[in-house]
Order: structure tokens, then sequence, then C-alpha cells
């Protein structure tokens, strides 16, 4: 790739420097859970470490879509794209990862920063967290058990009078144990959920939480309004800062991911991909129309491309893949 002419890189500073550093490493593809664990507590050590990586990760992402579009219409990989390996090439690949192209490609095929697709890198701090496909039970010190979705995080803030989760990613199941003293409380990006009886779910999704009440009721408060919906069992609802919408009945078992299933009711195959995601590896794309095709049935989450060849020899829908990296669906054309 021909160097860009002209071009004097601004000077970085000492943390986002080590920002780059720890890309680089966790991109070499020899990394391991020590050094997993040790760039979590770099990032959990101070605010501006945080920051930093949130900075670099979201210039990667502004990235993502002209890649993927690259893919999806040459069908290929540019031959020129490699993972940031070499120790001894560090520092020069560290202005090409803020200032050149190389980031752009380094997205769609860099083994190591996809490695963030089977253990989400910022889940590393959590108390509470799961790898890509993997759902787990965790018995809390009072007695309660949570279940966490693939890919998800959680912190613990318990004390002698609250006992609060916080869900930083993913979905949980929340069976909990009576304490007349301290509410157990799960608070999502967009609100609070307060348990009333026994077992509910919440689960994160951009902008809003999806909020069920399995067992007795939950109370919900949005985040920018004081008064609060209680929710009775069997029903759903979406929370969003500002207010509370319910969830047409119709609905599938929203709470089926706890079994390995996914339960779909004439819902677009958006949200049949969304589930998908936690469970592969793979970079899971879907056309704006073929997003929109209605979707019902049962599926298996454990086995997401087994799921991907059910809905294309049910629907007009076909499957382009590139390598083990990215899946594209989109509408069948005759």
């Amino acid at each position: 790739m021909p160097e860009m002419q002209g071009y004097a890189a601004a000077p970085l500073d000492a943390v986002t420097e080590e920002a780059i550093d720890w890309l680089v490493r966790l991109d070499s593809g020899h990394s391991n859970d020590r050094d997993r664990q040790a760039f979590a507590q770099w990032l959990a050590a101070a605010p501006a470490h945080a920051a930093a990586w949130a900075t670099l990760q979201h210039r990667l992402s502004q990235r993502i879509a002209p890649v993927l579009n690259q893919l999806q219409t040459g069908g290929h990989a540019p031959v020129n794209v490699r993972a940031l390996s070499a120790p001894s090439e560090h520092r020069a690949r560290r202005r090409a990862l803020l200032g050149g192209a190389t980031v752009a490609l380094l997205t769609a095929a860099g083994s190591g920063l996809w490695a963030d697709r089977r253990a989400p890198l910022m889940a590393w701090a959590a108390d509470l967290r799961t790898r890509t496909a993997e759902r787990r039970r965790f018995v809390l010190d009072d007695g309660s058990e949570l279940l966490l979705n693939a890919r998800s995080a959680a912190d613990l803030h318990f004390s002698a009078t609250q006992r609060l989760v916080r869900l930083r990613e993913g979905a949980l199941i929340a069976q909990v144990a009576a304490d007349a003293g301290r509410p157990f409380v799960v608070q999502s990006a967009q609100g609070t959920v307060q348990a009333l009886g026994t077992r509910f779910m919440v689960q994160q999704h951009d902008g809003r939480t999806l909020v069920s009440a399995l067992q007795h009721s939950v109370r919900l408060t949005a985040q920018q309004e004081d008064a609060h919906v209680d929710l009775q069992e069997g029903r759903s609802a979406w929370m969003q800062t500002d207010r509370i919408e319910p969830v047409s009945i119709a609905h599938a078992d929203p709470s089926a991911w706890s079994t390995g299933v996914l339960e779909v009711h004439d819902q677009p195959l958006a949200d049949v991909i969304a589930a998908l995601r936690p469970y592969t590896p793979a970079v899971l794309r879907v056309s704006p129309q073929a997003a929109r095709v209605g979707v019902y049935g049962v599926y298996p989450l454990d086995r997401p491309m087994e799921a991907l060849q059910a809905l294309v020899d049910t629907l007009p829908l076909r499957v382009r893949r590139w390598g083990d990296w990215v899946v594209y669906v989109d509408v069948r054309t005759a």
C-alpha cells in the first residue's frame, strides 16, 4: 500500500501510546488469558485508560463499514491485509493504526483484533462475564443466581442495604433469594429493574433494554422518569431512557436462550441475526432488505451456522462468506 505523502503524524500522548501497545499486543495472535487479565487491570486502573481505549476503538469502528462493503462487493480481502504480529514493527505500526488505511483493513482480517469476537475485551474487568458461545450460571453471596447469556458482563455492588447488579452488556436471568432488608435491582443503560418476585430477565440492546417477568413481577424505572411501571408475570417491555413500552404477547419466549434455543414468531431477520451474534466469533452482517424478512421457528443458538442454513433453506435468503471472519446474509435474487 503506498505511503501517504506530505503527512506528518501528530505526537501521541503517553496513554494513547499505551492503548495502541495493548492493541498491538492483543492483535499479535499469541496473547493469552494472562495478557487479557493484565489488559483488564490496565483498563480499570485509571479513567484516562478507558477513555483512550474507547477513542481508539471508536476510530477503528468508523472504518468497519467501508471495509465490509469492500469485502461484500469484491468477494475477498485485499492481499496486503496482515495482523500486527511482529514486535519489531510496533512503533512503525502505531502511526498507521491512527492515521493510515491499514486500520480499516485490520478490522476485517486482523486475527488478534477479532479475538474480541471470542472474548469481549471490554468485559475482562467485569465481576461476572461470559465468552462467545458460553452461557454460565453464577451463585451470589446472598443465595441468588444469575444466568448470563453469551458475551455478557455484569458488575456486583452488594452492601448492607442493597443488592445491585449493573448489566454492562448482553443478557441475564436473575433468580432472586428473599431478603426483605435489601432490594435486588438490576441496572442497565436505560434504567433499573427491581425484583418484586423471584425470576426475571434483563437484556441490553443498543439504545434500549428488554425486560421480561418470568415469575411474579418486577418494577421498571426509566432513567429519565420518576414514575415506575410494574411488569406482571409472563409480560415483557422495552425500557428506554425516557419511556417504557409493553411488548406484544404474540412474541415467543424472549428468555428461551437460557435453554440454548432461539424462538421467533413473525420477527424480522435482524432480530435473529442479533441473537446469533453472541454465539459465533464471525462478524454477522445482514443487508437492509434481508433484515426486514419475517421469521418464524425455533433455531439452535449453539450451532449458529446451522441456524443460518435452516433460514436459507426455508426463506428467500443467501449467505456469502469470507473465510471464518465475515458472514453476509442477503435476499436471494432470481
